[in-house]
């Protein structure tokens, strides 16, 4: 019953919906596809993947986000400190100590997995823990965000509107991702109001909206594609207002920018190097599965062909039986993660994670806190994170779609260019620019620090829909009409 009633009211907000360029038809049919793709989500994620799948976060959000629900109906004051990020650590233990995300980082309004806990919370009073009635909310969030695209773009493009409409709606990583109800959704939905603001046609209240609420969203729902747009709008602002003419001068003065600051400010590069390296061990650790048991000051990892040595314990504890040498891990972003010797008598610990290696699992170059190896992991980390996975890599059947989808985007940027070559106005050469230096930096930095491919064609969805723009804007008209 909930389910049709929101299912109603979300329609006829659709409905009512005024785009230039789309009848309410284009428009209802693009909502009944995204709302298969959301269908289609949660068929995969319960009947294909399964135990060992880092992209598999959707039950565990839910699960913590009905036991946070819960919080209310016991104190509605403790629930609006969560909400706001006010709890103490004390609420934490007396209400969500069994939570999977909740103690996941060290901040509270910045960290994103919690801040999914709290709108899913709060979904939850209308849908009771019906995750399908979640799958309606996030999917029109993100169909917002694909209308918001489409009217930032649709004077942009060589060919009928309608087909550029279709053509967002049945990218398949970018509607079957932002179709989910992890972070994705609200995550381009903030990215397309960015968009939108910063290339639209609008008046200064219409666009400063978007702004404040496209910042918002994005800082809330991963915010590390937030710094890389932001890193990508200085060569925006360079092309716009002082390379008019040549706007390939633009991301070059960018470049020596940060050579010059990588070179004279040293604390600042071991600093940046440092952060890749331990998001880079810390993902492959995950990736590899293998123990996280906590001590008094760190926590220790054991690897998965460790365990014949380790006696498990009640009450989620462990213990060697022999010494072995496992790594310390220093909590949030500290250094070191050394190896370190341990002897029976040291423990018992208790496991704060234990997980299984992942299927799609592949080995990265090691950074190790060298700054000149990062730059030489360059190269590796753009064809991971933009071709892969093959069809010879690890992982499931579904890596056939990723691969056909990769093959296809990268054809139709290939043609794309070539068919508006000496066509361009240095407005959408400038555009294009921008869009493929966010999309160079994304690639980089998720293939620098991600070894799992099931979470890789995840993390690079919105590079992909940036490339794909660049691919169908142009000023010379396609011939074919839908």
């Amino acid at each position: 019953m909930v389910f049709s009633l929101v299912f109603i009211a979300l329609t006829w907000c659709v409905w009512k919906f005024r785009t230039e360029g789309l009848s309410r038809t284009n428009l209802l049919i693009g909502w009944g596809v995204k709302l298969l793709f959301g269908i289609l989500f949660m068929v995969i994620h319960t009947k294909i993947y399964g135990v060992g799948e880092i992209t598999v976060d959707w039950e565990e959000y839910m699960d913590d986000s009905v036991t946070l629900n819960k919080v209310a109906w016991q104190s509605v004051g403790d629930y609006l400190k969560f909400l706001t990020g006010l709890n103490s650590e004390w609420d934490v233990q007396h209400y969500l100590a069994n939570t999977h995300h909740w103690s996941a980082g060290d901040l509270d309004l910045m960290n994103d997995s919690r801040n999914v806990l709290r709108i899913n919370s709060l979904i939850v009073f209308l849908s009771g823990g019906n995750v399908y009635v979640h799958v309606l909310f996030f999917s029109f969030f993100s169909f917002v965000g694909l209308r918001e695209i489409f009217m930032a773009f649709k004077e942009r493009i060589f060919y009928d509107k309608r087909l550029f409409w279709y053509a967002l709606i049945f990218f398949p990583s970018l509607s079957f991702w932002t179709s989910s109800v992890l972070k994705e959704p609200l995550m381009i939905t903030g990215f397309a109001f960015i968009l939108h603001a910063m290339l639209g046609n609008l008046s200064g209240k219409s666009r400063l909206w978007r702004y404040v609420l496209g910042f918002v969203l994005m800082l809330a729902f991963k915010p590390y594609v937030l710094g890389c747009l932001l890193l990508a709008v200085p060569v925006y602002l360079l092309g716009k207002y002082v390379f008019r003419k040549h706007v390939l001068l633009a991301p070059l003065s960018a470049l020596v920018a940060v050579l010059i600051i990588f070179t004279v400010f040293t604390d600042f590069r071991k600093t940046v190097t440092h952060r890749l390296t331990r998001m880079q061990f810390d993902f492959v650790n995950v990736g590899r599965g293998g123990i996280h048991a906590y001590a008094d000051s760190c926590f220790y990892y054991f690897r998965r062909d460790q365990y014949p040595d380790i006696r498990f314990l009640a009450y989620d504890t462990i213990q060697l039986r022999k010494p072995l040498v496992a790594k310390k891990v220093t909590f949030g972003m500290n250094y070191p993660f050394d190896d370190i010797r341990l002897k029976p008598a040291d423990g018992p610990w208790y496991v704060v994670f234990k997980g299984e290696s992942c299927g799609s699992y592949v080995e990265l170059t090691p950074i190790g806190n060298d700054f000149g190896q990062l730059v030489r992991n360059i190269p590796e980390a753009l064809i991971n994170a933009s071709f892969r996975p093959s069809p010879w890599d690890p992982g499931g059947k579904l890596k056939i779609v990723n691969f056909v989808e990769a093959c296809g985007l990268f054809g139709l940027l290939v043609f794309g260019l070539w068919y508006n070559r000496g066509r361009r106005t240095p407005e959408e050469k400038n555009i294009r620019v921008f869009l493929f230096t966010f999309a160079l930096i994304l690639l980089v930095l998720i293939g620098w620090t991600t070894p799992v491919l099931g979470a890789l064609v995840r993390y690079r969805m919105p590079a992909y829909l940036a490339l794909f723009l660049i691919a169908v804007m142009g000023s010379r008209p396609f011939k074919f009409k839908l």
